[in-house]
């Protein structure tokens, strides 16, 4: 995978005219081209064509799906173009990029995630962009936000939303906990909680900890049922909570107060806004611990264009007003809410920043 220059980001001074002429007509045809490869995935070509290294004829592919011969010859031709597979001797083979696509963890989930819950509504972008709303989440279901139907999605949606949700955290937790539990802490609120997996890491970690789980109802019951299952029942409590309602106040106090990618999922001011609520919610000395994943601080091309797309489903289906943020404006809304950077990490499970915060 190709390391990103920081400095640089996407400057192409040292590009061919041609090639960059092959990338803008890439992207013209771009969403049939996403669609080919998914199909080409999921009817299994890719992976017949993983399996035999000599190549498949045109015959035995059609031997072998579920869809005719017209479209089994309009999809392996796109993927010839697409770079997923060659054709030599009559035969298809599989390309690098054709086996990344079909097997890396992280491909499929994205492609999965893209597929089930992104795509229909990506068409509305622009009045998204226009309206500062979701304009793409009617695709999905009649809410404000996607975070108030994440328990109302169907089976598949479900598993790609938190597959997608899931993979890019789950690395971090286990790497954060001794730095989170040098500061001894006896009470940590876990804001943002979803499915209570760093809860359950937190309790799993330390026998002396009190998790305080905060979120919406429709996620803290997800949360009750793993924690349940776990066996931690009378070591957490459930706090149900709308975080942008500034009526009501974070109940209690904590020597800890974290949130693990939560922020991203709102906007400039109503960041600020959740970071001065905090300030009630933290004891003495108390710290904020955020991880989030900044696209400024990515070590490779394609995590920084990842993350700039996931923005654009912030957009569309999410919410309509926030996104995978740029350190330097991140930072800077800390600063707007009177809290003093302590300390940052960069790079964490490759991807990661671990930033704590002190008033």
């Amino acid at each position: 995978m190709e390391k990103l220059k920081k400095e640089s980001f996407f400057k192409d001074k040292d590009y061919h005219a041609f090639t960059a002429l092959e990338k803008a007509h890439f992207l013209s045809f771009a969403p049939y081209a996403f669609q080919a490869s998914v199909l080409l995935r999921d009817y299994g070509i890719l992976t017949l064509l993983q399996h035999q290294t000599a190549g498949v004829t045109f015959e035995d592919i059609c031997k072998q799906v579920t869809i005719s011969q017209y479209g089994v010859r309009i999809l392996v031709e796109a993927g010839i173009g697409i770079g997923l597979l060659y054709e030599e001797n009559d035969h298809y083979i599989l390309t690098k990029t054709g086996m990344m696509f079909n097997t890396d963890k992280m491909v499929v989930i994205n492609t999965t995630f893209m597929r089930d819950i992104c795509y229909e509504g990506a068409g509305k972008l622009k009045e998204s962009i226009e309206t500062g709303k979701p304009m793409g989440l009617s695709y999905l279901g009649n809410w404000d936000t996607l975070y108030e139907g994440l328990s109302k999605l169907n089976p598949q949606q479900t598993k790609s939303w938190f597959e997608f949700d899931h993979y890019y955290s789950d690395f971090v937790f286990p790497e954060v906990m001794p730095t989170l539990f040098e500061y001894q802490p006896k009470k940590i609120l876990d804001i943002g909680a979803n499915t209570g997996k760093f809860s359950k890491q937190c309790l799993s970690h330390s026998p002396e900890v009190e998790m305080y789980l905060l979120d919406l109802p429709g996620q803290l019951n997800l949360a009750d049922n793993e924690l349940k299952k776990a066996g931690y029942e009378g070591r957490y409590h459930l706090i149900p909570h709308n975080l942008l309602d500034d009526s009501i106040t974070i109940p209690g106090k904590y020597d800890i107060i974290w949130m693990s990618q939560c922020l991203d999922c709102f906007s400039d001011q109503e960041i600020v806004r959740i970071l001065l609520k905090c300030k009630t919610a933290l004891n003495e000395g108390g710290k904020i611990v955020i991880n989030e994943t900044f696209w400024d601080q990515q070590p490779f091309h394609a995590s920084m264009y990842s993350l700039q797309m996931t923005s654009l489903y912030f957009s569309t289906i999410a919410n309509g007003n926030s996104q995978m943020y740029d350190s330097r404006i991140f930072l800077k809304l800390v600063a707007e809410a009177g809290y003093k950077v302590e300390h940052i990490k960069h790079n964490i499970a490759t991807t990661h920043t671990l930033v704590t915060l002190g008033l």
